[in-house]
């Protein structure tokens, strides 16, 4: 999975010597996301993305943009009630992630363009935790553990797969985007559980040049 980013990364630093602009910024932003497939009552999780970005233009109104994200995605379960136990689960895994999206731009005028992008994203996680917060009379007890990935039994999936689409505003040199992203890869390694990322991140970021 490392040689597939190297290559990707590799591959778009090439191509974008043949794009008539090439833009790079760093971009920020909150992710709320959960887990779907076979999961019942999880909850969306608030998290975080942060990294680098280029704007491959191939024409005034249309560009292909690559980013290279650390991002958070996760589920939580709160209020698990019983026997008088309350117990809070939450799950969070963090990925490197490699986004490619084809974006439409519309000039708004004053310097100000709308746009909306769709796309393929690679991800892989590079580390994840469960945490539980258990309540029982007036004693509270915390645990956390790290999460173990592979292709064994028991292990989460490190490798995801998914789609983008999303809308944006872009002012010059700073944009906002509001973005779904959608796995298409089971985390679980059983073949009688389904577990699929989702995801809708909002963020913000800045073009050097």
């Amino acid at each position: 999975m490392k040689k597939v980013f190297f290559i990707g990364i590799l591959t778009i630093l090439c191509v974008s010597a043949t794009f008539a602009q090439v833009r790079f910024g760093a971009t920020a932003g909150l992710n709320t996301s959960n887990f779907a497939g076979d999961i019942e009552d999880s909850k969306f999780k608030a998290g975080l993305q942060a990294g680098i970005v280029m704007d491959l233009a191939i024409n005034q109104s249309f560009s292909i943009v690559p980013e290279l994200l650390f991002s958070q995605r996760g589920s939580k379960y709160d209020g698990l009630n019983l026997l008088g136990v309350k117990a809070n689960f939450s799950e969070t895994l963090n990925y490197l992630q490699l986004p490619v999206n084809a974006a439409y731009k519309f000039d708004v005028g004053y310097g100000s363009k709308v746009f909306v992008f769709a796309g393929p994203y690679l991800g892989y996680a590079i580390s994840g935790k469960t945490k539980m917060d258990v309540s029982a009379g007036d004693k509270d007890h915390n645990r956390s553990e790290s999460i173990d990935f592979g292709s064994k039994a028991g292990e989460t999936n490190p490798f995801d797969f998914g789609l983008n689409i999303g809308v944006g505003y872009q002012y010059q040199k700073i944009f906002f985007k509001l973005q779904y992203n959608h796995g298409l890869t089971n985390l679980s390694n059983s073949d009688n559980f389904k577990q699929t990322n989702t995801n809708i991140g909002v963020s913000a970021g800045y073009f050097f040049n």
